[in-house]
């Protein structure tokens, strides 16, 4: 493997010379020095390298949760560190990872950042600074959060100010020391960006590949959701919601193709930003993902998304069908974005949680209704809170099916006394990563740790 510092020599000409596809605007000059884009065009295109920008959102976390489990050929054809990831140990891992993928972004937002500072927009081109500023401050703020939630401990107001966090590295000089600040800072980082990007962001994008207003809404919901700040997580789900609370309706083969082993439209009605997760062994190939039984055994007879997420002709397991990525060839593309289901939950949850359980369940009986077979959900009104949050949270669980949130849900949940526990079988064997272990912040690579001198989360 590479070391990390070659890769400092080599990485900015070699991410400046793949981004040359996105047009014309880096020049080589005969003394091989790069000349970094100094006007809004071009830094507006180096933001639209969606390969980039647009997938890099952690699945370590998702491979690390318990709503899927791998056949025991499966991970006898996996590599050592992925088989070490699969069981929680993988404190060797070194580049290429998710880590190094969700710097990438980091990096080009903060080059962009850098640049804008040198550049004096005549009165015309304010919108558009406004939106390169603003889309470059969303990408950096959402990048820190999925590296947190997948390297952090969960954020808990007693010990965020003392958890290690990840590194913020606001500048894009290669000569800044990268140190780990608290899981505090780092959150307070997240909010600022994005509190910063709303306001320069326009409310719908002209493409669900570029930030919006809508979509900093969305990351704060969910930045305050991992938070446990649920008055605020409501505020901005509901921001959202008052743009766009479109859903699909999965009866309607017009929006859903049920019987398609792609059954969702990339890019769909309910896309507010589209975002992919890595790709990562065992989410390489749909057929080596089996859905968790217990939780398939969840979805009734007439829920929709039993037919619309699973394949069920491998038996005794359930292969996973359909996400929101659509077809992308031959390579799982997991949906790691931003839609309005998701913050019909959220804002669901913030309800319960606040003892609003008429409007709690309104928000959820409007997102069932569009999920069952016509004519076969009964609304729900129930008058228990406690009943109520959990529906909610079980709906939230079977609804965003592998969209990379549900390790960061099972480690704030587990703060709250759920003793979420996850347990794993190979040759015979049973691994368990119990409730608010350390290990649910994952090891950093190895070869940032021995590069850097930083600590390594404890074990």
């Amino acid at each position: 493997m590479k070391k990390l510092k070659s890769i400092k020599t080599v990485f900015l000409f070699w991410m400046l010379l793949m981004l040359t596809a996105c047009g014309k605007y880096l020049d080589i000059q005969s003394n091989d020095a790069i000349i970094v884009p100094k006007d809004l065009v071009s830094l507006q295109k180096l933001l639209d390298n969606s390969e980039k920008m647009n997938r890099g959102i952690a699945s370590y976390g998702e491979a690390s949760a318990d709503d899927f489990f791998i056949k025991q050929t499966t991970y006898d054809n996996l590599n050592e560190e992925d088989k070490r990831n699969y069981t929680w140990d993988n404190d060797m891992d070194e580049y290429d990872n998710d880590w190094a993928r969700g710097y990438a972004p980091v990096y080009i937002s903060n080059l962009v950042l850098d640049q804008l500072q040198d550049i004096e927009p005549a009165p015309e081109e304010v919108g558009i600074r406004d939106q390169v500023m603003g889309s470059a401050l969303f990408y950096r703020a959402n990048q820190y959060l999925s590296l947190l939630w997948t390297y952090a401990k969960a954020y808990s107001v007693a010990t965020a100010s003392s958890d290690l966090g990840i590194v913020l590295r606001n500048s894009s000089d290669f000569n800044e020391k990268s140190t780990r600040s608290s899981v505090k800072v780092c959150y307070d980082q997240v909010i600022q960006d994005l509190r910063t990007a709303m306001v320069l962001l326009p409310d719908h994008a002209t493409h669900v590949m570029r930030p919006s207003k809508t979509a900093a809404y969305g990351v704060l919901a969910r930045t305050y959701l991992s938070m446990g700040r649920y008055d605020s997580a409501y505020y901005f789900a509901d921001k959202v919601l008052e743009i766009n609370d479109e859903l699909l309706d999965y009866n309607n083969p017009l929006e859903v193709k049920l019987t398609t082993n792609f059954p969702f439209t990339r890019f769909n009605k309910e896309v507010i930003a589209h975002f992919q997760l890595t790709i990562i062994s065992p989410f390489q190939n749909y057929a080596n993902i089996q859905a968790d039984t217990m939780l398939y055994r969840m979805y009734s007879s007439d829920d929709l998304r039993k037919q619309a997420y699973f394949l069920t002709n491998s038996s005794p397991y359930i292969t996973v069908k359909g996400n929101y990525s659509g077809q992308a060839g031959y390579v799982t593309y997991l949906f790691g974005g931003l839609a309005t289901d998701e913050f019909y939950l959220v804002r669901a949850e913030c309800l319960a949680r606040a003892g609003k359980l008429v409007e709690a369940q309104a928000d959820l009986n409007d997102l069932l209704v569009k999920r069952y077979r016509t004519g076969t959900f009964q609304p729900y009104q129930l008058t228990n809170q406690q009943a109520v949050l959990q529906l909610i949270l079980q709906e939230r669980r079977k609804e965003l099916f592998l969209r990379g949130l549900r390790w960061s849900d099972i480690k704030r949940l587990n703060l709250e006394g759920a003793n979420i526990s996850i347990k794993r079988k190979i040759d015979a064997k049973e691994f368990l990563l119990e409730a608010n272990s350390n290990r649910f912040a994952l090891p950093l690579p190895i070869d940032i740790i021995r590069e850097t001198g930083m600590p390594q989360n404890p074990t």
